[in-house]
This record gives C-alpha cells, structure tokens and sequence, in this order.
C-alpha cells in the first residue's frame, strides 16, 4: 500500500441528478459500472486504495454519518501486502474517498461531513450537466462556503475525460 499525506483527501463529483457523477467514476475505473465501496485504484506506478459512494447520500436519503460507521476488510493483510498497523489509524475512516454529491441543500451536509473529519476537499462541480443545456448559478453558495477548505473547480457534465485527467493528475500529485 503507497504511504499517502496525513490529511485524508476526499474528491467529490458535484452536480444535479444525472449530471455525470457516476460517469466520472466510471472513467476513472474504466469500467461500465462500479458499485460503491472499497476499491484498489492503479495509477501510473502505484496501487492505491479508494473508498468509492457512487450514488449521491443525497438521492438515496442516507446519512454520511452512518456510511462510514463500519470498516469490513474483505482481504486479508498478506494477500495485499500491507500492515495492519498501517491500516487501523486513529480513527476508521478512509484516507482517500471518491464521492458524488448531489447539488441540493443536504449535499452541503455531506460536504460538511467530510470538512469536519478532517478531509482536503477536491471538488469538480459539473455544470452544466451532460444532459444541461446552460450553466445554472450557484445559489446554494457552495462555492463560497467550501472554496477555502480545498481545490473547487466547475467543469462542463460533456467533457469527462478532461474533468477525469484533472482527477488523476491531481490525486498522482497528492500523494507524491
């Protein structure tokens, strides 16, 4: 497993139902489909592993609280090779997550969740979505309120590979 920084990092896809989150992580996977949980993601030269919630908390009206409740190791420590004392930190939660959020009220409070558990947010908000036809405002501030704790960029939902590079440069960067 690649030693990464302390700070755990969350990247969040951000945008209206159907707007592209899920295609993002798609992408990413280079799969057609990805259910959420963990995930060994390959990077150039390094294996790194990602806690994925591909479905928004927000559309399926869970909480993000009871999401992280539980930590299942599904594989053994010498099939991967790493050191359960590298695994079990001060608390359970994952140090990298891949998490879509939908724009709407409750999705501030996901975001605020992941601000106040100690998350570098990475935020794509895609707008307009793939299926959008113009850019929408911001009128839930969530530009304004979360811009200071991280990376917010808007990207359109109709350019996936250039939103998808920015991702991986940027989580290449991180943990180098």
């Amino acid at each position: 497993m690649t030693k990464i920084k302390k700070q755990k990092l969350v990247i969040i896809a951000l945008g209206k139902r159907n707007s592209g989150k899920s295609n993002t992580w798609y992408e990413i996977f280079d799969k057609k489909v990805i259910r959420s949980g963990k995930k060994r993601l390959r990077l150039n030269n390094l294996s790194i592993d990602i806690s994925l919630r591909n479905a928004s908390f927000e559309e399926y009206g869970d909480d993000v609280d009871d999401y992280f409740d539980v930590d299942v190791r599904n594989a053994s420590f010498e099939e991967y090779g790493d050191d359960i004392n590298d695994y079990f930190t001060d608390n359970l939660y994952p140090n990298i997550v891949f998490c879509s959020v939908q724009y709407i009220e409750k999705g501030i409070r996901t975001i605020d969740w992941f601000k106040e558990n100690g998350y570098y947010l990475y935020i794509q908000w895609i707008n307009p979505g793939y299926y959008g036809a113009k850019e929408y405002s911001d009128s839930l501030g969530f530009e304004d309120r979360f811009k200071s704790y991280g990376k917010f960029i808007k990207h359109s939902g109709k350019e996936k590979i250039n939103r998808v590079d920015e991702i991986r440069k940027f989580l290449y960067n991180w943990i180098k």
